[in-house]
C-alpha cells in the first residue's frame, strides 16, 4: 500500500515521464571529454601536463571558438569524473574542487556560453563517483537543480557500485528529476553498459532508449590501435541488436575519439573517424587540443566528413563483410534528389594487416536512383559517375578505408 502511494505521488510530482521530450541530441553530440586523456587528473602540482582544471577547460573552449572547430560541428566541452571537492557542503550540495575550479562552474559554464558553446559534467548514481567523488544517490532532486542552476547542457552520468535494479529505476528517476528543472540538458546514460559487462544480462535498449539521449554501451577507450579495432568489431556484431533504437535523439556511444594522443598512425585515424562517421555516433574528442595533428584537424574539419556524420536522418551505418576483416558500411543520408533518392556513402574498412583487393557493385546495397556520381570523402575529388550495375574495384592498404559518396543525378 505505501510503495503504492509512493509511486502515485512520484507520478503526480513528475508530469513529464519520457526523457526524450526534452527535444535535444537530434544530431549526434560532437565536442570535448576530460576523461580519456586527462582522466582524474587531481595531481596539479606534480603532473601538469595532465592537470584537469579551469584553465584547461577555458583554454578547449578558446580553441573551438579560433581554430575552426565549432564551424566544424564541436560544441559540447564536457568535465568527467574528480571535478569536486571529497565531501558535500553543509546543504548537501556538490562542491567545485576549490583549487582547481577556483571560480566555480557557474563561471565556467558562463565564458563557454559566451562563445556561443555549450557546457557539461559528470556524476554517478552511486553514493560515490567511480573515482570515489561524491555521486548523486540520495540527491537527485538537489543535483539536478544545482546542475541547472550552474548552466549545464550535457550530463554524463555513470553507473558504478550499483544492483542491476537500481539501474533500471535509477536512471529513469534522475533523468525525471533533471526535466524538472526546465533546463535542456543532454541526458547521456552508461546503463546498458553495467547491465551487459558488470551483470552480464541483456540491456533493455527500448527503455534506454525512451528516458536516455545517449548511452555507453561497450567498453571504455583507451588510446591505442587495439581498442579503436575492438569497438569497430563490437558495433559490426552488435548492429542488429542495437540499430533500431538509433536516430535523432537517441544514440549509441562507443565513446571517444583518441586523436590528438600520438596513438595512431594516419590510416588507423582515418578508420576512426570513417567507421564512427559512418555509425552516426557522438564524437567526443579526448586530448590536449595543442597535440591534434595537422592531418587530425584536416580529418575533423574535413566538412564532407561530417555531414555524414551530423546527417539529420540520423541512420546507422550497417556493416557487410566482405573478406575476413573486410567490411563495407554503408550509410543513406542527405541531400536528396526529390523525395526518393538518397545519397549513399561506402567505407571499405580494412582491419588486417596486410592490403587487399576489394570489388562490390553499389547497386546492389539499396541504391534506388539510375545514375550516381562518386566523390572521395578525403580528398574530395570526384572520381566518375556510375550506373546500378557498375562494379568498383579498389585496392585498400593495410588498416586504411577507403570513403565513397555516391550522389544520385
Amino acid at each position: 500500500m505505501l510503495a503504492s502511494v509512493f509511486l502515485f505521488s512520484f507520478l503526480l510530482y513528475f508530469p513529464i515521464v519520457e526523457n526524450l521530450d526534452n527535444g535535444l541530441a537530434r544530431k549526434p553530440p560532437m565536442g570535448w571529454m576530460s576523461w580519456g586523456y586527462y582522466m582524474c587528473g587531481v595531481d596539479c602540482k606534480n603532473n601538469t601536463e595532465k592537470c584537469l582544471d579551469e584553465k584547461l577547460i577555458l583554454s578547449v573552449a578558446d580553441k573551438f571558438y579560433e581554430d575552426g572547430y565549432q564551424e566544424a560541428g564541436f560544441e559540447y566541452i564536457i568535465i568527467d569524473d574528480c571535478w569536486s571537492q571529497k565531501k558535500r557542503d553543509a546543504l548537501g550540495r556538490l562542491v567545485p574542487d576549490k583549487d582547481r575550479f577556483p571560480r566555480g562552474m557557474k563561471f565556467i559554464a558562463d565564458y563557454i556560453h559566451k562563445r556561443g558553446l555549450k557546457f557539461g559534467m559528470y556524476t554517478n548514481i552511486a553514493d560515490v563517483t567511480c573515482m570515489g567523488y561524491p555521486g548523486s544517490r540520495g540527491h537527485f532532486q538537489t543535483d539536478a537543480k544545482m546542475f541547472a542552476e550552474w548552466g549545464v547542457d550535457y550530463l554524463k552520468v555513470d553507473g558504478c557500485f550499483v544492483t542491476e535494479e537500481y539501474l533500471n529505476t535509477a536512471y529513469i528517476k534522475l533523468g525525471m528529476h533533471l526535466n524538472a528543472t526546465g533546463r535542456p540538458m543532454v541526458y547521456s546514460c552508461s546503463w546498458p553498459y553495467y547491465i551487459e559487462f558488470i551483470h552480464h544480462k541483456k540491456p533493455d535498449y527500448k527503455s534506454v532508449a525512451k528516458y536516455c539521449n545517449m548511452w555507453r554501451n561497450y567498453h571504455d577507450v583507451v588510446t591505442s590501435w587495439h581498442a579503436i579495432k575492438s569497438i569497430i568489431i563490437h558495433y559490426q556484431m552488435s548492429y542488429d541488436e542495437i540499430h533500431e533504437y538509433h536516430g535523432p535523439g537517441q544514440w549509441n556511444d562507443p565513446d571517444m575519439l583518441i586523436f590528438g594522443t600520438n596513438s595512431l598512425t594516419d590510416s588507423q585515424r582515418r578508420v576512426h573517424i570513417a567507421v564512427y562517421s559512418m555509425l552516426a555516433s557522438p564524437l567526443l574528442l579526448s586530448c590536449d587540443m595543442n597535440n591534434i595533428t595537422p592531418y587530425e584537424r584536416e580529418l575533423l574539419q574535413n566538412l564532407d566528413l561530417m555531414a555524414i556524420a551530423q546527417d539529420p536522418l540520423g541512420i546507422m551505418g550497417r556493416p557487410y563483410q566482405l573478406q575476413h576483416l573486410i567490411t563495407i558500411w554503408v550509410k543513406p543520408h542527405l541531400p536528396r534528389k526529390g523525395d526518393m533518392y538518397n545519397s549513399v556513402s561506402f567505407a571499405l574498412v580494412n582491419l588486417d594487416e596486410i592490403e587487399h583487393s576489394v570489388s562490390f557493385t553499389p547497386g546492389r546495397y539499396g541504391l534506388n536512383s539510375t545514375d550516381y556520381t562518386v566523390m572521395d570523402v578525403f580528398t574530395k575529388v570526384f572520381l566518375r559517375n556510375i550506373t546500378l550495375k557498375d562494379t568498383i574495384k579498389i585496392n585498400v592498404p593495410a588498416e586504411d578505408v577507403i570513403m565513397y559518396t555516391l550522389y544520385p543525378l
